[in-house]
């Protein structure tokens, strides 16, 4: 009775055994070591095995392994066969390409050895993930060169603000030689914690952290980030959230050094807006500001004047020494003129030697307002009949110092109606 029992339990445990063994979905299979372990012959390979090796089970159990993959000595899975047979211990035979005349891949083993002497191999086919490691591997070298042959700086951010990445133009305008200086450091306290006019910018308020924090795109070009040194540099930057399976996980930045741009900006609008001799307004900016000065004076109630200045005796010293000289004059009836006026006047060049000057906020009462207009101009025009003590340097004749006097001068006070 009791050999009943233990036969029905063997037959059970070899039942169960031949299930879990067909079904499995790694590939398995079974070796003998013959010619003293120099090479294997198959006892078994199930389902997943014959699918993945592309091989019938009745064409393979008896066969050497060597005549049914006859690349396997280079392929090194002999040598871990061998090692495993003879010493009882398990390796791990790491991914690894296999190729012959029928079958190729990449393939990873774990070998181990059954306590009756045969050698167990259990594989998978892991050419799919292989070709999306490599994939990623392809897409990563591509978004690495394609961020580091940007000329836009660009970091990204988790949502702690601590910096994950940054490329070359980032480490170049900032001026940071490697990213090791800058990647897992918080970059708001690094390159963008002060307001262009040195008040500190909290990070809570940062414009840019609104990016992952409202999930919005954010674009601006008032700021500036600081280099390694402290010098700031303004920029133009767009920072949107990253966003992995509906959760915002942080913000990628990218930013530009506008500093030449807005010099140049600036430069453009010097030129359309001031005298570039006496660095005053000129005509067009001047005719802009009385337009929002009547506007503004209509408004409030308050009067305003306009002043009418021009020199006398002016074309003939441009005759008799030059227009260099002319010019100096000039720069220095600007200046006077200008140290007379307060803050919220202005003084422009019409053209030649014409200059007027708008007078705002003279108060509300026009009489009150036409007497301090007058004592303006009054002391306008006492500064501009001073002697005028001119130098310049003439090639040929040395320092020329011309003694320069307006005989007569006569600003005409127009006021503004109340």
């Amino acid at each position: 009775m009791q050999n009943n029992n233990e036969t029905t339990a063997f037959s059970y445990s070899n039942s169960l055994f031949q299930s879990i063994f067909e079904h499995m979905g790694s590939c398995v299979a079974i070796y003998a070591a013959v010619d003293e372990g120099q090479d294997f012959t198959f006892l078994d390979f199930n389902h997943a095995a014959e699918i993945a090796d592309k091989l019938n089970r009745v064409d393979v159990i008896g066969r050497r392994l060597t005549d049914m993959f006859p690349g396997v000595r280079e392929f090194g899975f002999l040598t871990v066969l061998q090692r495993v047979w003879k010493t009882g211990q398990p390796q791990h035979f790491p991914a690894a390409f296999y190729q012959d005349n029928h079958v190729s891949g990449w393939r990873e083993n774990y070998v181990y050895r059954l306590p009756t002497g045969e050698v167990i191999a259990i594989y998978e086919d892991v050419t799919e993930r292989k070709m999306a490691e490599f994939a990623l591997v392809e897409l990563n070298e591509k978004l690495n060169s394609l961020l580091n042959s940007m000329a836009e700086g660009a970091y990204g951010v988790d949502t702690n603000g601590v910096c994950t990445f940054v490329n070359h133009s980032f480490l170049s305008i900032l001026g940071y030689g490697d990213a090791r200086e800058v990647v897992g450091k918080q970059i708001h306290e690094l390159i963008h914690h002060t307001l262009p006019d040195g008040r500190h910018y909290p990070s809570e308020q940062c414009q840019m952290y609104s990016a992952y924090k409202s999930q919005q795109s954010i674009h601006a070009d008032n700021e500036v980030f600081w280099r390694k040194d402290g010098v700031a540099v303004q920029v133009e930057y767009w920072s949107k959230p990253i966003i992995r399976d509906g959760i915002v996980v942080g913000a990628i930045a990218t930013f530009l050094d506008i500093t030449d741009r807005r010099k140049s900006e600036a430069l453009i609008y010097n030129l359309a807006f001031f005298d570039t001799l006496t660095q005053l307004p000129n005509r067009r900016l001047f005719i802009d500001r009385l337009t929002q000065s009547l506007a503004a004076t209509k408004r409030s109630g308050q009067c305003g004047a306009v002043m009418f200045i021009d020199l006398d005796n002016f074309k003939s010293l441009n005759d008799t020494h030059g227009h260099a000289l002319g010019d100096l004059l000039l720069i220095e009836v600007a200046h006077r003129i200008s140290s007379c006026l307060r803050e919220l006047d202005t003084v422009a060049r019409f053209g030649g030697d014409e200059f007027v000057v708008l007078l705002d906020n003279l108060g509300d009462d026009k009489v009150v307002a036409a007497k301090v207009a007058s004592l303006i101009a009054e002391k306008v025009r006492t500064s501009l009949l001073l002697p005028y003590f001119l130098s310049k340097t003439d090639e040929s004749a040395g320092d020329v110092n011309v003694d320069y006097q307006c005989v007569e001068l006569h600003p005409n006070l127009t006021h503004l109606a109340q």
